[in-house]
């Protein structure tokens, strides 16, 4: 059992055994009453990794395809929503947590404050409890053995359609281009045309009105390079999806020959570039491994570090991964900023 501090009160969490997907559900009381079910489930950066927990406040994800459990309720108003710890990043950091996701009750309405802050609180410690346990091997090797027949079936699908979607925008693009020249050499040889015979009606047709053809001859390449920047843009997200559906396709390690966990130590530079200082592989028992986690945070904060927990076969493997997720990071953020 653990115990939680919450605005709302002290809340207590016993967990059940691990079922055959590797989930556990927390049964609470005290301030809340309920159950939350916590799960390893796929990065949000790669569909491939397996390196990421999730909680939710009764309701289990639809990859499971397993009923709800008892939604979490609070002064008799039941909520529900969920939260993901990224553990490629520590929980500290602003990419170590995505949400709490739509804490609403089922009316749809949001959590007021308190309640907003209770339910934070207990779905964060639940997923750290869960996170920290000595089989979370086993449980990573069992929900990766679940889900992916059904992630694999929906890479599918999205490259195919990434697929369509490339050549679609390379047709445009080249469409684009020859009508582009179509409408310059028509305007040129008009322009030859007014020079040798002047007449009002040449002047009219070169006169640069909206979907005349100087006006053409000037949007026209400008929609070519969009479309082949979204041509190109389809390109790496095909990449990127193929690349996961091979990762998912590889058989998986039993737990014994899975990953370790590594703290790498380092900063994290601009553009993706990341001055790694030190790996070392993470002790195997929990407490032991936040404290040692603790202590390393501590000392790289003081020379404006930060330090990562990389699952990985090596260190060198660890190494390359920080450096590898950096710079997916890094160009997931540029590629947001300079959207049209």
């Amino acid at each position: 059992m653990i115990t939680i501090a919450t605005p709302s009160g002290t809340v207590r969490a016993v967990a059940s055994e691990a079922d055959a997907t590797g989930s556990v559900c927390y049964t609470l009381t005290g301030a809340a009453k309920g159950t939350v079910h916590v799960t390893v489930t796929h990065s949000p950066a790669r569909w491939d990794q397996f390196n990421a927990v999730r909680a939710s406040l009764g309701s289990v994800s639809a990859v499971r395809g397993l009923p709800a459990e008892q939604l979490v309720r609070i002064r008799g108003r039941a909520y529900q929503g969920s939260t993901v710890r990224v553990l490629a990043y520590a929980a500290d950091m602003p990419w170590g947590w995505q949400g709490p996701v739509s804490l609403v009750d089922t009316d749809d309405r949001p959590a007021p404050p308190q309640a907003s802050q209770t339910l934070t609180v207990i779905l964060r410690a639940c997923a750290g409890d869960y996170a920290a346990r000595s089989d979370f091997a086993r449980l990573q090797h069992a929900a990766r053995r679940h889900d992916t027949p059904q992630l694999l079936k929906w890479l599918d699908a999205m490259i195919s359609y990434a697929e369509r979607a490339q050549a679609r925008y390379l047709e445009e693009a080249e469409a684009h281009r020859v009508q582009a020249a179509r409408s310059l050499a028509a305007w040129w040889t008009l322009a030859r045309w007014f020079t040798a015979h002047p007449h009002p009606v040449l002047a009219l047709l070169l006169a640069a009105d909206r979907e005349s053809l100087a006006h053409r001859a000037a949007y026209l390449p400008k929609l070519a390079e969009i479309s082949a920047s979204a041509a190109d843009e389809e390109g790496r997200r095909l990449t990127l999806l193929r690349s996961e559906y091979e990762g998912l396709s590889r058989p998986t390690a039993t737990p014994e020959n899975q990953d370790r966990a590594y703290f790498v130590v380092g900063q994290w530079k601009g553009g993706g570039d990341v001055d790694i200082w030190h790996v070392e592989e993470a002790p195997a028992d929990p407490g032991e491994r936040a404290d040692v986690h603790e202590r390393y945070c501590e000392d790289a904060e003081e020379a404006f570090g930060s330090v990562n927990v990389v699952y990985a076969a090596s260190p060198q493997a660890a190494a390359e991964q920080a450096r590898q997720e950096a710079h997916e990071t890094s160009e997931r953020i540029h590629r947001e900023l300079t959207r049209p």
